[in-house]
């Protein structure tokens, strides 16, 4: 355990006693920001010497893995912070780069969001949002989605097509900027409170030194930079939905024999079911733990990008598995609202939406056996 370990340990009770009524209303729930911020969960990958508490990519994963047994929509959003805020950091330990905005993150509780959704592709993409360049700035126009956490947040990345070079141009762009609105369209069977709503980019101006990355259209996917930072988001994503999993197994557990259709089951099939859940809950769990670790050491960044989707699918999958599972083990009183079960098995679901999603995955896991040497 480490010190981002042990503050998703303090936080995950008092989150999971307001995920019920969150998903209920469908409304992001901003105590659980400031709870974040309070106990320095937001800091959590920033170098200590920054004022963080200096996580690598294996322990925020670990974290990630705690909160979202408290609330899967919390640390699913957070995740899209933490995953640049973890990159940032290895920057800055490789250069000395990022320092600025890892100490806005780490004194100023600084939350990042991102709408890559859109991308994340084998070969060449594309957007519908254009960055012209006028002067010294570029200007935005386009809609985004799937930007989770929109009402919290301070800076969003954005990939955007730079109209003369056709490159596509990340960019961090603050949500108090002129043209910058949000459309709110979240409305959906799983994660309901992460805020995952539309972004309007109306004229937005930026200065074109602001621009993080220029990605080459034809192949961004296979950038070294682009493979650093997606791992921290594969990592952290998958640490999520395992632990909604792990929430899911205690939930049968405490359920098993009480439900509606469970309750004279014959003890040999419930025996049986229980055995399905444990397997598919050790498969999770030692894609996730084992994935990770090769995802650290590994030096090669295409190689380490492909190990990432790898144990993203794997996991995931499984993870899935298990809450079906514990679903069928409590019987139909899992189908009731007021059970938790029902809502984990609708928010596990969104794992296979995460980019890069199946087939997209197998293909470039394929793909990456061929590049890497």
């Amino acid at each position: 355990m480490g010190a981002m370990t042990d503050v998703a340990t303090k936080l995950r009770d008092r989150l999971d006693e307001r995920a019920a009524e969150a998903d209920l209303t469908g409304t992001i729930q901003t105590e659980n920001f400031e709870d974040m911020a309070e106990h320095g969960y937001l800091r959590g990958p920033v170098p200590t010497e920054l004022g963080g508490l200096g996580a690598d990519i294996v322990e925020n994963a670990k974290a990630q893995r705690i909160l979202g047994w408290g609330c899967g929509s919390t640390a699913l959003t957070i995740n899209m912070h933490l995953f640049q805020v973890g990159a940032a950091a290895e920057g800055f330990r490789a250069s000395g780069a990022n320092e600025l905005p890892l100490r806005r993150v780490a004194e100023d509780s600084v939350v990042l969001g991102s709408t890559a959704a859109e991308a994340v592709v084998a070969g060449a993409w594309d957007t519908p949002t254009e960055a012209k360049r006028d002067g010294d700035d570029y200007v935005l126009s386009g809609r985004k989605y799937f930007f989770s956490g929109s009402h919290v947040t301070d800076i969003v990345r954005i990939n955007a097509r730079d109209t003369e070079t056709g490159e596509i141009l990340v960019i961090p762009v603050s949500m108090h900027l002129p043209g910058v609105s949000i459309i709110d369209t979240w409305d959906t069977m799983g994660m309901r409170s992460t805020a995952s709503n539309d972004l309007i980019l109306d004229d937005v101006r930026v200065p074109a030194s602001v621009v993080g990355v220029r990605l080459p259209a034809d192949g961004p996917a296979w950038h070294p930079g682009f493979a650093a930072v997606i791992r921290w988001f594969l990592s952290g994503v998958t640490g999520v939905y395992l632990g909604i999993a792990d929430r899911a197994r205690e939930a049968a557990y405490d359920a098993m024999g009480s439900g509606s259709n469970s309750l004279h089951r014959d003890q040999a099939l419930t025996d049986a079911m229980v055995g399905e859940l444990e397997i598919a809950h050790l498969s999770a769990a030692s894609s996730f733990e084992w994935g990770v670790a090769r995802v650290a050491e590994i030096v090669d960044p295409i190689e380490s990008l492909a190990t990432a989707i790898a144990m993203k699918e794997a996991s995931t999958n499984a993870s899935a598995t298990v809450v079906d599972r514990a679903s069928q083990i409590a019987g139909g009183r899992s189908f009731h609202r007021r059970s938790i079960l029902e809502r984990l098995v609708r928010d596990v679901r969104a794992a296979r939406h995460h980019p890069p999603s199946a087939p997209v995955a197998q293909q470039m896991i394929g793909i990456a056996q061929r590049r890497v040497p």
